[in-house]
């Protein structure tokens, strides 16, 4: 590859770096900013998806944090990935590395300083071309390594640290974690046309898992299950906030439809921290016996049939609070009698075994079918005691959320 003269690479660094200065004045939040960079990027290296991976140097620890280009329910696929890509690499290496030989996912090191921040994963489709390397784009690579190093350095919530470091009393914590518990439903609502459960066990003491259930017209009900970004107080804060817009627009609705439109709004500029969270939200109709949902970035919810085979309940937007511009449009599903629902968070299917192999969802689908005509208590139990043996851990790595609902 011919070497290129050096005012073309002063150039092009010349135009990154004005994109990103571009982006930071022009952005409203940190949310905003990274999106605006995120975007720059794209565009400098004419890449269509990248994924953002942060990493905890106190816990030794990537975890996944951004995305862009990919579909909108990719956000489970990404997550687990992070387990499978030689993400330590980066902890050796401050230059950009090829993900594999096909040199369309190149990974490029955060860095602060001598502190790796984050992992950024620029990447093309199989049917794109190759990702090229040369002088230009290495030294772009450099700085946006040290420009988004700095900018995931100064968004660091010292609120999860200072849980971990004992600089706030347990006995707030434990109160704070009594709230919390307030939130969450004391009794399970069964008629003769359905019944649910739901549980919820945080990874430390105060967590960002959610669920809920509502009554705003006869013969329905409508059901929630949301996950923040994180976990411990900070995530516990984002989740307080959204629990409280929630329950004031529920009051307000009767088309649930634009639910989501409205709560993200608030959301993304609830403040100067990056926060986002990803969400399920139902309105079954028991005469019509229609499911309509919203899916903001969460797991594809799943029906388990009487005959034990299942569907995937599909389409959705990003995560709430990530991009200021998101739109969600409501879904159908048809519900026939007997059919069970079933809606988790990531710390369920991402408990991992000493083989560092995940419970998945697979998982879970094989433990509710084998049990299925118990009791959604007795179910719930049978399920999270198969996923605990699996991972012979008493406290899970990340809060932990499982819904169940079944339809007579």
């Amino acid at each position: 590859m011919p070497e290129l003269r050096p005012e073309v690479v002063e150039n092009n660094l010349r135009d990154l770096s004005y994109s990103l200065t571009a982006a930071l004045v022009a952005g409203n939040g940190m949310n905003d900013f990274l999106n605006r960079f995120l975007k720059a990027i794209a565009g400098a290296f004419l890449v269509p998806q990248l994924v953002l991976y942060d990493y905890n140097e106190s816990e030794d620890l990537f975890e996944f944090l951004y995305f862009r280009g990919y579909p909108s329910d990719a956000r489970a696929e990404l997550s687990m990935r992070l387990h499978t890509i030689d993400l330590r690499r980066a902890l050796k290496e401050r230059d950009p590395f090829w993900l594999d030989h096909t040199c369309r996912s190149l990974l490029v090191p955060l860095n602060f300083q001598e502190v790796l921040e984050a992992v950024l994963l620029l990447e093309r489709p199989a049917q794109e071309l190759e990702i090229e390397l040369d002088d230009c784009r290495l030294a772009s690579c450099r700085l946006v390594s040290r420009f988004l190093g700095l900018f995931m350095s100064s968004i660091r919530i010292d609120a999860n640290a200072g849980i971990r470091e004992n600089l706030a009393a347990k006995t707030d914590l434990q109160r704070a974690r009594e709230v919390q518990l307030s939130y969450l439903p004391s009794d399970y609502h069964a008629t003769d046309k359905y019944e649910i459960y739901g549980y919820n066990q945080s990874s430390v003491l105060v967590g960002g898992d959610y669920f809920d259930y509502f009554c705003q017209r006869e013969q329905s009900i409508q059901c929630v299950v949301a996950d923040a970004c994180g976990h411990g107080m900070a995530a516990a804060l984002i989740m307080s906030t959204f629990r409280g817009l929630l329950h004031s627009e529920v009051r307000q609705l009767h088309d649930f439809s634009s639910l989501f439109n409205i709560l993200n709004q608030p959301l993304y500029l609830g403040g100067d921290l990056l926060q986002y969270l990803t969400g399920v939200f139902f309105d079954y109709d028991q005469e019509q016996r229609e499911l309509r949902y919203l899916n903001a970035g969460h797991f594809d919810p799943l029906i388990v049939h009487s005959d034990g085979t299942s569907t995937r309940l599909t389409g959705g937007g990003p995560p709430l609070g990530m991009f200021g511009s998101s739109t969600y449009k409501a879904q159908t599903a048809p519900i026939r009698p007997e059919d069970l629902l079933v809606l988790f968070t990531d710390g369920l299917i991402e408990l991992r075994n000493a083989h560092d192999e995940f419970f998945g969802v697979e998982r879970v689908l094989a433990a509710i079918r084998a049990q299925r005509d118990l009791p959604l208590r007795d179910l719930a139990r049978e399920v999270l005691g198969t996923a605990a043996r699996f991972s012979h851990k008493s406290q899970p790595d990340d809060d932990l959320t499982l819904f169940l609902m079944r339809f007579r």
